[in-house]
């Protein structure tokens, strides 16, 4: 078929199928949120390094401010130096997961296939991770709580009631470190979100 001026119609491009804009509004809530915790968890960790690095200094300053209690901190910085190195250890992992979260939250703002399976990995690292924290904190309890009764043995006062607090304490704080891990496992394990993934560059 020829146009009037005899020439034929110009044929109209072929365009590559065009995807519909994605709308989904849950990587914006669910990327920030992991940037909030991830940015918080960084610095908390970086500054316990720090902490636990400087502790014998930090020790000597509160024991020069209140010498009254100069025994008690001259005792709890030696009960930490005997984890020192487990404790710098730690918290150095716990920055690096805590960097993992970061960085995946901002690549799941900008709808980034790749922050999947970093937010993944992260969850997976996370659950390991707090269930070494609350064996550590067993253990300092443990040696604190020795500590502790033989400063109340003089007095007959028993150390149990602490000692239901403080385990109660890591108990809660395990399920609190497992809470969001464990929901990007199931959120990324759903299929309308694998669905939606799939379309990331």
């Amino acid at each position: 078929m020829t146009s009037m001026t005899g020439m034929p119609p110009p044929v109209p491009p072929q365009f590559e199928s065009v995807r519909a804009p994605d709308t989904d509004q849950w990587p914006g809530i669910i990327g920030t949120i992991a940037i909030i915790f991830g940015a918080a968890g960084t610095l908390q960790n970086g500054c316990g390094v720090a902490a636990s690095l400087f502790q014998k200094q930090i020790y000597s300053m509160f024991a020069d401010a209140i010498p009254a209690a100069a025994d008690s901190f001259a005792a709890q910085n030696a009960a930490s130096e005997r984890y020192l190195w487990l404790n710098v250890g730690l918290s150095l992992l716990a920055t690096l997961v805590a960097v993992m979260l970061l960085v995946g939250g901002i690549r799941l703002l900008r709808r980034r296939a790749s922050s999947v399976a970093l937010l993944r990995a992260w969850a997976v690292a996370k659950l390991v991770l707090a269930l070494l924290l609350a064996g550590y904190g067993v253990v300092i309890f443990a040696s604190q709580l020795e500590m502790m009764q033989a400063e109340l043995q003089p007095s007959g006062t028993s150390a149990n009631p602490m000692r239901a607090a403080a385990f109660f304490g890591v108990a809660f704080n395990l399920i609190w470190q497992w809470a969001l891990p464990i929901f990007m496992l199931v959120w990324f394990s759903r299929a309308p979100i694998r669905a939606s993934t799939a379309r990331w560059n």
